[in-house]
């Protein structure tokens, strides 16, 4: 064969060593900012990444809407025991607001033993009014979080 006056292409490099520099910007930026968020959530508690206590808590919660009353009782018992009050204070509040008037019944009892505080609420009032009664719970943990 004989040879032709067109050179051959050069191969051209892969794309990882192309953008080398530019994916290790990337990557970099973006642990940066995925730490950025975790400090954020992990200071201000904005529950993003809920933590291990946090998971218990709020599976100790969902037990409230057993259909076993000993299972409820039980949760409800652990919760007021062994709970990290700091944390089972914010998500008992929360569960004020269940759709469920037994886990509402179950998350008010186990505010008021862990809290001591005597705050009004019925779980079987119209919501309107239950609305009002979470926002006092609400307003008084941020008067009295320090205290836990």
């Amino acid at each position: 064969m004989e040879a032709s006056g067109i050179p051959e292409p050069k191969p051209r490099s892969g794309f990882l060593k192309r953008h080398r520099g530019t994916l290790v910007t990337l990557g970099i930026v973006l642990y940066t900012a995925a730490l950025s968020v975790a400090v954020c959530d992990d200071v201000f508690h904005l529950g993003l990444f809920p933590t291990t206590y946090e998971r218990e808590v709020r599976s100790l919660i969902a037990a409230f809407d057993s259909a076993d009353e000993s299972s409820r009782r039980e949760a409800a018992d652990r919760l007021c025991r062994e709970a990290d009050a700091f944390i089972a204070i914010p998500e008992l509040i929360r569960a004020l607001g269940n759709k469920s008037q037994t886990v509402r019944g179950l998350a008010i009892e186990c505010l008021r033993r862990i809290t001591k505080a005597d705050l009004p609420f019925d779980p079987a009032s119209p919501p309107a009014e239950r609305r009002a009664a979470i926002a006092a719970w609400r307003a008084w943990w941020r008067e009295n979080r320090e205290q836990f």
